[in-house]
């Protein structure tokens, strides 16, 4: 049985890959940087790499809080993390 996602999850025999995509999907800056951290670990631990790459660059420019910058990372992630979604769910 699936546990429901949630970030900062770690990779495990019922993890929920949908679920992850589904967080990424609806991610915004205003989630903050802490939430977004976490997500962005749950990403890593499974080897989604290509999908967190922006979420990265989205954390560390809001670290030197350039915000418009971060947004367009943000919305690459969120559209990196619907294709996936629809290919893997």
């Amino acid at each position: 049985m699936v546990r429901k996602f949630k970030a900062g999850q770690r990779c495990s025999e019922n993890f929920d890959y949908c679920g992850m995509l589904s967080a990424g999907k609806k991610a915004k800056l205003s989630d903050g940087e802490k939430k977004l951290r976490k997500l962005f670990d749950s990403f890593e631990d499974v080897n989604y790499h290509s999908e967190s790459a922006p979420l990265w660059d989205a954390i560390k420019l809001l670290e030197i809080n350039k915000k418009s910058l971060a947004n367009k990372k943000i919305k690459k992630f969120n559209k990196l993390c619907a294709k996936s979604k629809k290919e893997v769910c």
